[in-house]
């Protein structure tokens, strides 16, 4: 219980490592109730100074009416806005459909979100306890403004949290995530549904057929919880095995795919230990370092990948190339990398879009624009399941032809 309270004091100061930490311990209910507290104590020391809310004085109908707001708010969160932000992330990044993407990321995200919520209201609860006194007087109609005011004022720092989870979880842009975030946010309004919805459920009937009708799909969202957590305890267990390689490079391939990247490294570093032939260790540190802005690094790693296996993963090895020059703004060897990748892949959309990024970059215009209209080509023509993966590149395609026109 310690630790999970102190990942809401780690929000403060080392965001990514909390929200890692909440992704993979995935504790809602902890978040829930902290979410809650939280609220309620913020609307507590707030909202009732004000006379607009009804008596100036702490009353037993105040307090139900702060109790509604902060489960409200929670509510919200939970049913509405956590899913939101996952139709519109996957709508974002085809990688997987939604349906999946619920399923395997709800309950982390969802963890993540209320924490988030919870850390946002203590934050503002320092301004709110030092500007604003009780007061028992009538106010002004311009002083109630500030009513509202203080409802919204812990929004900005929780969707500031919210952008840095949908970065961490989803893996997303930060221009992307912030977009999910203010796409999601339309969905405040069903916010005014949520009291009446809280009110359906007071009847005894009723909250039984709702739970038995939820029951099955939060059943699913445990399940992938306990068989991920389940399957890491597995390979936590092989990797005892001094010379079990795969062991330490399949649980380094989890924590990289949560954004464990010190556990990560930790893990493919073994791997190469124990086999130093181990390319596939050796690629994903690669990976690694580029995702992290060692660029040199990176391309060490990369070449190391290209003396023992110059088509590794179906000459994806090429296209990390590509990327890692790109990033270090070396455009013609980014250019001499992805045409490398494209000889034996030549209808991988990102690969023709990220090669025509860099023939922009070299001044090869009309090159560039004709790599862009191959990926729009390529990914239209492509079957039904790839297009649904693809897609993205396709809109980044003609975003780019539109911006070159303009």
């Amino acid at each position: 219980m310690l630790f999970k309270l102190s990942l809401l004091l780690k929000l403060y100061y080392n965001p990514q490592e909390a929200l890692t930490g909440l992704r993979s311990r995935t504790p809602y209910l902890v978040g829930a109730s902290l979410a809650i507290l939280s609220a309620l104590i913020y609307y507590n020391r707030s909202l009732v100074r004000y006379t607009a809310f009804g008596d100036p004085y702490h009353t037993i109908n105040a307090v139900i009416g702060e109790a509604k707001l902060a489960v409200s708010s929670v509510v919200f969160l939970s049913v509405i806005f956590v899913p939101a932000c996952i139709l519109v992330g996957s709508w974002m990044d085809s990688r997987a459909r939604f349906t999946e993407l619920l399923r395997q990321e709800y309950l982390g995200f969802l963890s993540c979100v209320l924490y988030g919520w919870a850390a946002s209201n203590l934050i503002m609860l320092i301004p709110v306890w030092l500007l604003f006194t009780p007061t028992t007087q009538p106010v002004s109609a311009a002083e109630r403004l500030n009513v509202a005011a203080l409802i919204v004022a812990p929004i900005p720092y929780f969707l500031f949290q919210v952008v840095l989870a949908i970065r961490s979880i989803l893996r997303l842009s930060y221009p992307r995530s912030l977009a999910v975030v203010v796409i999601s946010s339309l969905s405040l309004v069903a916010m005014p549904l949520i009291p009446g919805l809280l009110v359906f459920l007071s009847s005894p009937f009723l909250a039984i057929m709702v739970f038995l009708l939820l029951r099955r799909y939060m059943g699913d969202f445990l399940s992938a919880q306990r068989d991920r957590e389940r399957f890491k305890q597995n390979l936590e267990a092989a990797t005892l095995n001094p010379a079990d390689s795969s062991a330490h490079y399949n649980l380094g391939l989890i924590y990289q795919q949560r954004g464990q990247y010190p556990e990560a490294k930790t893990c493919f570093l073994r791997a190469i230990e124990i086999a130093p032939d181990e390319m596939d260790a050796h690629y994903q540190l690669g990976r690694i370092a580029r995702e992290e802005g060692r660029l040199p690094e990176a391309i060490q790693y990369f070449d190391t990948v290209i003396r023992e296996s110059p088509n590794h993963g179906q000459n994806e090895i090429w296209r990390e190339i590509g990327r890692t020059y790109y990033q270090a703004g070396q455009y013609e060897d980014s250019r001499s990398a992805f045409e490398q990748f494209l000889e034996k892949r030549p209808t991988d959309a990102e690969g023709r879009y990220r090669l025509g990024l860099a023939l922009h970059k070299l001044g090869r215009s009309e090159e560039a624009a004709s790599e862009m209209r191959s990926v729009i080509e390529v990914v239209r023509t492509a079957p039904a399941f790839k297009y649904r993966v693809e897609k993205h590149w396709m809109n980044e395609a003609q975003s780019f032809l539109r911006s070159q026109s303009a």
